[in-house]
């Protein structure tokens, strides 16, 4: 997936995921980790039917956020201040949020979802 790309090819969870991402930004609570954005994913679901979709674990929301940064819609990067170095790695959306906002509402089932960043904005 791609800046450019159409969100309809994307999965329900990938949309939930980078809407998460989204409404942090919109809240201007990032970076983030992927506790916070499994967190804020979670409590959209109702937004999204969420018996359709369950809930996400962290573990896809990490797997998912790796491919969104692959795909240039968020940043990720790590704090070196960990014992071990290593860091647990924050996101920040890398897109628009207007664009990203405008994308998903053009689907509709993410559409609630783009309503809901909209009533955080306003």
């Amino acid at each position: 997936m791609s800046d450019s790309e159409d969100l309809e090819s994307a999965s329900l969870s990938t949309q939930v995921i980078l809407a998460g991402v989204t409404e942090l930004a919109t809240r201007d609570e990032t970076p983030a980790h992927a506790g916070e954005i499994r967190r804020t994913c979670n409590a959209a679901m109702d937004a999204v039917e969420g018996d359709v979709l369950g809930t996400v674990t962290e573990a896809e929301v990490a797997r998912t956020l790796n491919e969104l940064e692959a795909a240039g819609l968020v940043d990720g990067t790590r704090d070196a201040t960990s014992p071990t170095g290593k860091g647990r790695p924050t996101y920040r959306l890398a897109a628009d949020v207007g664009s990203v906002r405008a994308r998903l509402a053009d689907d509709e089932r993410a559409a609630p979802l783009a309503d809901r960043i909209d009533s955080i904005d306003q």
